[in-house]
């Protein structure tokens, strides 16, 4: 069913041996002298042997002034092409083909990492960070673009197949692109055609510095997503223009470059089948492509040559080879949750991008599932996210596993997570990790509480804690036993049934604010309050927009810095800045005040020297966290 994914294309005068590309993403494995660092190298090898037929480095530097990040590699000298092609070295031995995406920052030039000053098209600031931009001249646009030239040589040098020119995203050659940022009165300013005079000589002159039969992609947004910017028409139009300059293949990104799950899987195909209605060239599309079925129906339909797979890529590095061997059960699927892909400053050892539901993702050549010396009966307690992760690999090593879970079906709280709108992705992860449980031999207990006379009967030789959180309930806090109070997970587990109310929800985390989506969209007018100053300001910046739009929308009120005093029957009363008050007129009172470890088995095994607590069960947190501490101890155990 799924041949058509692995059937070979060329792109130029290369042949790519299947139609899955590894997009360019900010790894952050290189360093401060912005060379790649060797896990750089583990990380697109490792991508390359899953089956991924052609990869996309992240955007490499074709000069100092344009670095966009701290730990950015550059290809602006030739003292970085050794490095350089231990990379290309790797993909290569691993059955893949590589180019280098050629980038200059422009603008978004990252403060501090040059002395240099940020220039651009034009001398607009980023909206929101306003500092001085050099406007560039026209002699100083043909400069920065015998650098393209200059790094595209260093690049064939350093054994990449191709070279990509990256004019998405907002960087220099997209800030030429766009109507929004581009405001010249030279040949390279004004219209279409102009504002794509840069990307068309930097081509034409790559191609006589390194050989027509070299290929070249350009990466542009098929839409860059802002009020004025530029449209699929705009962009429709510049690909033509770039193809006739001679493109080998176009990539056809979106404005926003990383979306998390508020934006639907395959959101940008119609922009991508766009561009590729008008070029004869192949055409990459990418826009969270994140199922195989959606990946197939975006070739078969003729909307791309190529699917892109990023945020997916470090989700699962295998997904090439996984489908190819017919093991779809067995992907890790991308939620867009941004839990650890996007921000790299974690509590893990290292550095550098990860995957929440796939800590392996980053720690190529670092972690590896080998055999157990010593194979053991090992119990796990509780079928949620850690407890289930680290079933799988304990089984997989060798040792015999049974995994208790207390409810009917798995997956503990991460379930609740599911639910909200948009979420639904997160329902396939608790599926892969079971799927895994069963082929390597996990023995599943449903609807079985673990007591100490059940672990004694069974005298297993270690004993794995994974019972999760339980909600926090203030009893201090006079009327919370009263009929009409519930909580946020029952309301988002339907175990309590809620519309066309009006409905306060106590507790502004991410619990809570997800509660009150859920119930803005049956119908309840809802108000949120907490002695917070802002809504979920724990959850990741870019899904916590989507979110706070969402609340918006709905129609959804908020009471910050606010004490909660007493729960009335219709209300609450309150105290903000020392001042008492009241709520009045509500139907519903919803507690969504946070989570506490369950205590409730580890309060019965005190004194027993074999047990190991991961996740909420060791100390309440987030699924990242717990999902990372349980691989940890199954590689260890």
């Amino acid at each position: 069913m799924y041949e058509k994914l692995f059937t070979p294309m060329k792109i130029g005068s290369i042949t790519i041996k299947n139609r899955f590309v590894m997009p360019s993403m900010n790894s952050h494995y290189g360093n401060e002298e912005h060379y790649y660092t060797e896990q750089a190298v583990n990380y697109y090898g490792e991508r390359a042997k899953g089956g991924f037929g052609l990869l996309l480095t992240e955007f490499l530097c074709v000069s100092e002034e344009g670095l966009s990040s701290s730990k950015q590699a550059g290809i602006y000298d030739d003292k970085f092409i050794p490095m350089l092609h231990r990379l290309t070295d790797r993909v290569h031995e691993n059955g893949g083909k590589i180019f280098a995406q050629l980038q200059h920052g422009g603008r978004m030039q990252s403060p501090g990492v040059t002395r240099l000053s940020p220039v651009g098209a034009s001398n607009i600031p980023v909206k929101g960070h306003y500092r001085e931009i050099h406007e560039l001249t026209t002699e100083e646009v043909w400069e920065v673009e015998r650098k393209f030239v200059d790094a595209a040589v260093r690049a064939r040098k350093a054994g990449f197949d191709g070279v990509e020119l990256h004019g998405a995203h907002g960087y220099l050659l997209c800030q030429f692109l766009s109507k929004e940022t581009n405001k010249r009165v030279d040949q390279y300013g004004g219209g279409i055609t102009n504002r794509a005079r840069i990307v068309c000589e930097i081509l034409r002159e790559v191609k006589k510095a390194c050989g027509e039969e070299y290929p070249v992609s350009v990466r542009i947004n098929g839409a860059e997503g802002t009020e004025h910017g530029n449209t699929i028409e705009d962009a429709a139009a510049q690909a033509i223009l770039l193809e006739a300059a001679g493109a080998d293949v176009i990539n056809v990104s979106y404005g926003v470059p990383i979306t998390p799950y508020y934006m639907s899987s395959g959101f940008n195909i119609a922009n991508v089948k766009r561009v590729k209605e008008v070029v004869s060239v192949p055409v990459i599309g990418v826009g969270r492509m994140n199922d195989p079925t959606l990946m197939l129906s975006a070739i078969v339909s003729g909307s791309m040559d190529f699917v892109a797979l990023g945020r997916e890529s470090v989700c699962d590095p295998h997904l090439p080879e996984k489908i190819r061997e017919g093991r779809l059960d067995e992907i890790f699927t991308c939620t867009g949750c941004m839990q650890r892909c996007l921000y790299t400053n974690s509590f893990e050892e290292g550095f550098g991008i990860s995957c929440m539901i796939n800590p392996f993702s980053g720690k190529e050549g670092i972690w590896k599932i080998e055999e157990a010396k010593e194979k053991k009966r090992i119990a796990v307690a509780g079928a949620g996210p850690a407890g289930l992760q680290a079933a799988w690999i304990l089984a997989k090593r060798g040792h015999e596993v049974t995994l208790y879970e207390k409810n009917a079906t798995a997956g503990g709280q991460y379930r609740l997570a599911s639910v909200p709108s948009m979420k639904q992705d997160l329902a396939k992860t608790i599926f892969t990790y079971l799927t895994l449980c069963k082929k390597y031999g996990v023995k599943i207990l449903y609807e079985t509480e673990v007591t100490k006379e059940l672990l004694e009967q069974e005298a297993f030789d270690e004993i794995v804690i994974s019972t999760g959180s339980v909600p926090v309930v203030p009893r201090s806090i006079e009327g919370i036993q009263n009929e009409n109070v519930f909580l946020a997970q029952d309301i988002l587990a339907f175990k309590e049934s809620v519309e066309n109310k009006k409905t306060l929800v106590l507790g502004a985390g991410l619990v809570g604010a997800e509660a009150a989506e859920l119930l803005g969209e049956y119908g309840n007018q809802v108000t949120i309050v907490d002695m917070l100053d802002s809504i979920a300001p724990l959850a990741p910046a870019v899904p916590r927009k989507g979110l706070l739009a969402e609340l918006e929308a709905l129609g959804v009120q908020s009471l910050l810095g606010c004490k909660v005093l007493k729960i009335n029957l219709d209300g609450i009363d309150y105290e903000k800045d020392g001042v008492q008050g009241s709520l009045t007129g509500f139907d519903v009172i919803i507690l969504a005040f946070g989570a506490r470890s369950n205590t409730a088995l580890s309060e019965q095994l005190s004194g027993y020297g074999n047990l190991h607590f991961i996740g909420d069960a060791r100390k309440a947190g987030d699924a990242k966290k717990a999902i990372f501490e349980a691989t940890k101890l199954a590689l260890d155990l």
